[in-house]
């Protein structure tokens, strides 16, 4: 394969023609038709055509073909491209953009979830400080007073938290009384506070006595409370109210330098008679119920050691002190309890209850 190249000079501005193609304007010389990039023939003609065509006739003048005319060149301008590399920058933009976006959302919600939880650790750690502190300084009050918490029934296996049980649809019904006693000076925490129940029948006065008696049971302490670093504070439950009775029990909270010392006392009363229930009206006090007392206890509360130590016969003379038993009715079953140097524990005897 060869090449050859033909230089002329153009008849109209004189310039250098090249392959028979003005360098300057651009004429043309009579050529054969011929297939080049960016050209293509119209109606091509046949060899005699071109011999017979003439060099001085005005190309692109005539019919294309006829007799007579040279061949018609038509200069066609290459096909413009798709711009490929456009259409990907855009697309790789838009993609960077999305990718961006979504990991300044992620980073965002981790953001948020993170301080979410801070926020929520320092209120739950807040929280859990105070509870620990009101339940040391006030001896649990605040989760013994979690109405609706444990609510007792008749078919519980036995009685599981001191609880109010009260009633509105009684001929009585109680009213909270508060007592309390603050020193004058505010850096003193020294203080008392007792809250109890007192029995109300709209018209008459019949439960005066029996209000009497336990707003004594519940100020037992209030003489003697500066003995303690902390005071002290009483708090009256009524843990069963029917027709029939009433049973008010007092949890006494002594708080001392270091520790939170807490004691139990209780009372029963007869509505119509308006008298104290003793404990030999509530069940027998025999061997026997010494030895249900240290049986139930270890269902109950998983056998308590002190409890658990004693003899029927010590045990007995215990629940025979009425300074250091407990005796009192819920709707699960009679409640029978001690004080001792730890604290104070009971047992739940079902059959007992009224």
């Amino acid at each position: 394969m060869s090449e050859k190249r033909d230089f002329d000079f153009c008849p109209r501005c004189g310039a250098l023609m090249q392959n028979g193609v003005c360098q300057s304007c651009g004429r043309g010389m009579p050529r054969p038709p011929q297939m080049t990039d960016g050209y293509y023939t119209q109606n091509p003609p046949n060899q005699a055509q071109i011999q017979q065509g003439n060099p001085g006739t005005q190309y692109g003048s005539g019919v294309s073909g006829g007799p007579g005319t040279g061949p018609v060149y038509i200069h066609a301008a290459p096909a413009k491209r798709k711009n490929h590399t456009a259409a990907i920058v855009i697309g790789v933009s838009l993609t960077v953009i999305l990718i961006v976006g979504l990991l300044t959302a992620l980073i965002v919600s981790l953001a948020n979830s993170a301080r979410n939880s801070v926020n929520n650790g320092r209120d739950r750690s807040g929280r859990d400080s105070y509870d620990e502190y009101y339940d040391d300084y006030y001896g649990g009050y605040d989760d013994e007073y979690d109405y609706g918490y444990y609510e007792p029934d008749e078919n519980d296996p036995y009685y599981e938290e001191i609880v109010d049980w009260t009633r509105t649809d009684l001929d009585y019904g109680i009213q909270w009384v508060v007592e309390s006693v603050d020193p004058d000076d505010e850096s003193d925490d020294c203080t008392y506070y007792t809250t109890y129940p007192v029995l109300d029948r709209e018209g008459f006065e019949e439960f005066d006595a029996v209000n009497e008696k336990i707003r004594q049971k519940a100020v037992s302490y209030r003489a003697s409370y500066k003995d303690y670093e902390g005071g002290v504070s009483t708090f009256g439950y009524v843990t069963m109210m029917d027709e029939e009775k009433i049973s008010v029990v007092f949890k006494h909270n002594f708080y001392k330098e270091d520790v939170v010392e807490v004691r139990l006392d209780a009372c029963t009363f007869w509505i119509d008679s308006k008298e104290e229930a003793a404990p030999e009206e509530m069940t027998d006090l025999d061997l026997d119920l010494a030895m249900r007392f240290q049986s139930q206890d270890k269902i109950q509360n998983d056998g308590v050691e002190y409890v658990q130590n004693l003899t029927g016969e010590e045990l007995l003379e215990i629940l025979k002190d009425p300074k250091q038993a407990v005796f009192f009715y819920t709707p699960v079953g009679l409640e029978v309890g001690l004080n001792y140097e730890s604290g104070w524990v009971t047992v739940t005897l079902k059959e007992q209850a009224l």
